[in-house]
């Protein structure tokens, strides 16, 4: 697993909260990245649910039933407990 990259600048994550979700989309998908957002996610607290922050992508695949026993998550170096740990 590769380090987790820094936080981008306080001042990128101002200049975000200035811009729609659309435009940034939009702009995302002039720049080739199509696969970029979740679908369906709805605020918990609608008055808090403007903001900009780092993310952590993590791409799931799960575990084989034949090889999914759970003696492999107590191994903190597992790829899965530690990408889940790390967020």
């Amino acid at each position: 697993m590769t380090a987790v990259p820094e936080a981008p600048p306080r001042e990128a994550l101002d200049a975000l909260l200035k811009v729609s979700v659309a435009t940034v989309s939009t702009q995302l998908l002039k720049r080739g990245l199509r696969t970029h957002c979740v679908q369906g996610v709805r605020p918990v607290n609608a008055a808090k649910a403007s903001f900009a922050a780092p993310a952590f992508t993590l791409r799931y695949i799960p575990a084989r039933e034949d090889k999914a026993v759970p003696e492999i998550w107590r191994d903190r170096e597992y790829p899965q407990r530690k990408a889940i740990e790390t967020v």
